[in-house]
């Protein structure tokens, strides 16, 4: 990872993933906006949203089924 990334991930928030479908557990990053996390399966591809609300969820670890 180069430093640029890995400096601009610093800090930022992140929710825990289990995407089912490959049985991979990955960070999923808040944007820089702070309106949304947004992460795919590092296998399939397959993609997921989770929009930031007033009205969140305090659990940071998720299971994408």
């Amino acid at each position: 990872m180069t430093d640029e990334k890995k400096n601009s991930l610093e800090g930022r928030p992140f929710m825990g993933v289990m995407f089912d479908c490959c049985k991979v557990y990955v960070r999923v990053y808040q944007n820089k906006e702070g309106t949304h996390y947004r992460g795919r399966c590092p296998r399939c591809l397959r993609q997921i949203t989770f929009v930031v609300g007033d009205a969140g969820d305090k659990n940071r670890f998720w299971r994408a089924k």
